[in-house]
């Protein structure tokens, strides 16, 4: 196959282009599935800035129509919450207009259209002990999605620490504009003839001048360049390694996976938790890393509590790579990266 990688620049995208073909990969999945995985070869080739923007509509179709890939992956985007909230035009370009372009190249092509997006689309203000959480749910994802209602400010949304995750069933509720921008990239990404959509929790793994950053490259920043460091201690979120969302995605494809879906380890841990055992793995001394709540942070945007996702669907389908809790994920990257050396 042709696979076309949107963003190859990017955390997401370049471990796509870097690791796509690897044989270390191949051996990941087949170790999680429990049998042989022999993946074919294919041609991957990556696009980005400044060469190729996905917000011109000219310059998207001309390419893909010479290029005819057989999978169009867009990794591109922008996860700056706060900064995103004070530009919505440059969110919905990015986000909806950008995504309409890729949807009509794939309409021309007859090409797959692989979509990520993100575990904000459900806002939960806050965590409580023992608050109920009234999901509303739907028959199909689809159905779910078209339901999906913006967060009103003044309605109260508490969830427990123990909470289910929500699955692909259950209606949206974005409160930012980053969440309301990317639910709008699903339903426009679902358009094209062949898409699937995939929603997770929080990404890691290498990053560029074009990735927006992540929570554990920000940590392990943090932890070798201060004595005290700070990590918000009242969310919930799951990090989960990039290249294990390149396993995932190389098994739905395989098995011509369509429509919506959640990736997850079924973890869940604070960014202080987190930050917490990166010390430790680290064996860094003299350092301390002190919880914070959001309010104390200042965030400008809505930020949701509670970004954790359950997924029903992948769950119905054997051939799928089933993605490793976030420990396990951390120290993998760290045997695979090596990148404890020197810290």
């Amino acid at each position: 196959m042709k696979i076309v990688v949107v963003g190859s620049q990017g955390t997401l995208g370049s471990e796509l282009v870097r690791n796509w073909n690897s044989p270390k990969v191949d051996a990941r999945i087949a170790d999680n599935l429990g049998r042989a995985f022999d993946a074919s070869q294919d041609e991957i080739v990556p696009l980005n800035l400044p060469d190729f923007d996905i917000c011109s509509r000219l310059i998207v179709v001309d390419t893909m129509a010479e290029l005819a890939p057989d999978v169009i992956v867009n990794a591109a985007g922008v996860n700056l919450v706060d900064w995103l909230e004070s530009r919505p035009n440059t969110a919905r370009n990015l986000h909806e207009h950008g995504v309409a372009n890729l949807r009509e190249a794939a309409r021309r092509s007859h090409a797959t259209l692989v979509q990520f997006s993100c575990a904000e689309v459900f806002y939960r203000s806050r965590l409580e002990e023992n608050a109920p959480d009234a999901c509303e749910r739907a028959e199909t994802p689809e159905d779910a999605r078209r339901r999906a209602r913006p967060f009103a400010s003044e309605e109260d949304a508490p969830i427990a620490r123990d909470a289910s995750g929500f699955d692909e069933f259950v209606v949206p509720n974005p409160a930012s504009v980053y969440a309301k921008t990317k639910l709008e990239s699903e339903r426009v990404a679902s358009e094209a003839p062949n898409s699937l959509v995939l929603r997770f929790s929080s990404v890691f793994g290498e990053t560029s001048q074009y990735s927006s950053g992540n929570l554990v490259a920000s940590l392990l920043n943090g932890v070798c360049r201060t004595k005290k460091l700070f990590a918000l201690n009242d969310r919930l979120v799951e990090p989960i390694w990039a290249l294990d969302l390149l396993c995932a995605l190389k098994t739905l494809l395989r098995v011509d996976a369509r429509g919506l879906f959640h990736l997850t380890g079924n973890s869940r841990a604070t960014p202080l938790e987190v930050g917490e055992f990166l010390l430790k793995q680290t064996g860094l001394r003299g350092r301390e890393i002190v919880g914070i709540s959001s309010e104390e942070y200042g965030d400008k945007a809505p930020r949701s509590a509670f970004t954790i996702l359950s997924s029903t669907r992948a769950a119905e389908l054997d051939a799928i790579y089933r993605i490793p809790d976030w420990k396990t994920s951390l120290n993998d990257y760290f045997d695979w990266r090596d990148c404890l050396n020197g810290l």
